[in-house]
């Protein structure tokens, strides 16, 4: 089984960093380190850009393909 969606997260501008965390622990993490760490993903581009709405605008939200498979 493979589910593919469309999803959005919250990256620094020049994409070197992701928004990571669970349960408000959130922090930028360097993309390159990224390991097991959950990713913050979001059902719209509006509802992440209402999320870091209060921030300096040094992030931009990016679309990608969450992808869960099961063997």
């Amino acid at each position: 089984m493979k589910i593919e969606r469309k999803r959005y997260v919250v990256m620094r501008n020049n994409r070197t960093e992701i928004w990571c965390g669970l349960a408000r622990h959130y922090y930028f993490k360097p993309v390159d380190e990224i390991g097991d760490s959950p990713i913050k993903t979001y059902l719209s581009a509006n509802k992440a850009m209402s999320g870091c709405s209060s921030w300096d605008r040094d992030f931009e939200v990016v679309e990608v393909v969450e992808t869960i498979s099961a063997e």
